[in-house]
């Protein structure tokens, strides 16, 4: 478990730097190491995009699949909840 906590805790990493990137606006091909942050935050951040998906015309309206902050801070959150529901199964 203690593997999969810290896999998941990089991942929230790597979705929260993307986060910060795109909003002081670096381009996605100023570098490698940039370029390999773009990809693979788009990457995880599909399932918030179908969590958002999912919501349809249930979510609130600031919920929006179609913006970039919405898709990934519901992945986060998303991922957020399995770290803690891995933390909860502990003896």
């Amino acid at each position: 478990m203690g593997l999969l906590r810290t896999i998941l805790s990089l991942v929230m990493l790597l979705i929260l730097v993307h986060v910060v990137l795109v909003y002081l606006g670096v381009e996605q091909t100023t570098n490698t190491v940039t370029n390999a942050i773009y990809s693979l935050g788009a990457l995880l951040e599909a399932p918030g995009a179908l969590i958002l998906g999912f919501l349809g015309d249930f979510g609130p309206d600031f919920l929006d699949p179609n913006s970039f902050y919405a898709v990934a801070l519901t992945a986060l959150a998303a991922y957020f909840l399995v770290y803690v529901l891995l933390g909860a199964s502990r003896d």
